[in-house]
């Protein structure tokens, strides 16, 4: 029995008759799964990781007050998108200046980030700041 045998099942027949590729997918294709799941690992760490580096960092106050929404792949593992909401009623100028901070400190939550979590290569980071968390879609 060959390795790709063993490794993927094939879909069963009913009454001689196969199932439609698409059934076939939904229920036996495993392997399609993982990496989602692996990615969705990796950000949950990464959300973690930065959202303890930000309350640790008492190095700029333009970092003041922020607070990590949500760690999404961009527009893969090797890349992470990072939204970083404000207070409410902060203003324009604000965000710049934060935005402004996160990219001095980018190095420095790479590496925090790269403790965090055990991968060969640490993914990289582009942030976006969020006036309003409610509406980070």
């Amino acid at each position: 029995m060959s390795f790709d045998n063993r490794r993927r099942p094939r879909p069963p027949r009913r009454n001689g008759v196969r199932l439609e590729a698409d059934e076939a997918r939904f229920f036996f294709d495993l392997e399609s799964v993982r990496p989602d799941h692996r990615v969705r690992s990796l950000c949950r760490q990464a959300l973690e990781a930065v959202s303890l580096a930000l309350a640790d960092a008492d190095l700029d106050e333009r970092l003041e007050g922020l607070w990590t929404v949500s760690v999404d792949p961009a527009p893969g593992p090797e890349r992470l998108l990072v939204s970083i909401a404000l207070p409410s009623g902060s203003s324009a100028t604000r965000a710049e200046g934060a935005l402004q901070a996160l990219m001095e400190k980018k190095a420095w939550l790479r590496s925090e980030l790269a403790q965090a979590i055990h991968r060969k290569r640490v993914p990289d980071l582009a942030f976006r700041v969020v006036m309003d968390p409610e509406a980070r879609g």
